[in-house]
């Protein structure tokens, strides 16, 4: 992954209904903003090249930046695209979203940006295991997306969704991420803070992570040693352990 032109690596909320449902259940008593609370889409900045890994590289769990506890943890598996010149989507590959769930649903306060904690660390995600040009994916609304966990080499979560299940088309998230974007001023929140050129276009080589239709049970969130992978027929499989 380290030759891929990688400027920016995005994040979307909510593309699968499991998603919103849940995140809405977390943050239900909540007195502070979440982005479940206030409408149906989010994004939020998750990486770069440097903080994101490759296929076969190890993920890392993260500390609760208040209590300092270890956090729970989540993998959301996702299908992403690489962007050319004016949003073309020029590549798909896979993601493993990792997420700090019991930090990003604290919310945003004026201490603590939740979804910026909870999203962004060393190794916070990972994307592969190649890029296949977007021709040879004629349909991206007709893939399986899988998530294995193995833990001591035992199978303990083998599930799959359908893009088909989306609730919006994949080639209107760059526009939509752009919007709200700008909607946030000069002074927007660590989590939403991007790159967007003088056009209003997201640059060539940014990387959106197009949302998971699966949310893991409590028993299988990430311990060290578990390895994660998330597979695509038409793509192949990314594959990670948890330090």
């Amino acid at each position: 992954m380290n030759q891929d032109p990688i400027v920016q690596v995005i994040g979307v909320a909510y593309t699968y209904r499991p998603s919103l449902a849940v995140r809405r259940h977390l943050t239900q008593n909540l007195r502070v903003s979440h982005s479940s609370k206030d409408g149906t889409f989010s994004y939020f900045y998750k990486g770069d090249r440097q903080s994101i890994v490759g296929h076969r590289r190890k993920l890392c769990l993260r500390s609760d930046p208040i209590s300092g506890e270890l956090a729970a943890h989540w993998p959301e598996p996702e299908l992403a695209i690489l962007l050319g010149p004016r949003h073309q989507i020029a590549a798909y590959t896979l993601a493993n979203d990792l997420t700090a769930i019991s930090v990003e649903a604290q919310g945003r306060t004026t201490a603590l940006d939740g979804t910026y904690a909870g999203k962004v660390w060393d190794k916070s995600g990972s994307l592969g295991p190649r890029f296949v040009d977007a021709s040879s994916i004629p349909d991206p609304d007709d893939l399986v997306v899988g998530l294995r966990i193995k833990r001591d080499r035992e199978t303990i979560y083998d599930q799959t969704y359908h893009t088909s299940r989306r609730t919006r088309p994949f080639a209107e998230l760059p526009e939509l991420i752009v919007s709200t974007c700008l909607n946030y001023g000069s002074q927007p929140p660590p989590s939403k803070r991007l790159t967007i050129g003088a056009d209003n276009f997201l640059p060539s080589g940014t990387v959106i992570m197009l949302g998971s239709g699966l949310i893991v049970r409590k028993e299988c969130f990430c311990r060290p040693g578990d390895v994660l992978t998330v597979y695509c027929p038409a793509i192949g499989e990314l594959e990670n352990q948890i330090a």
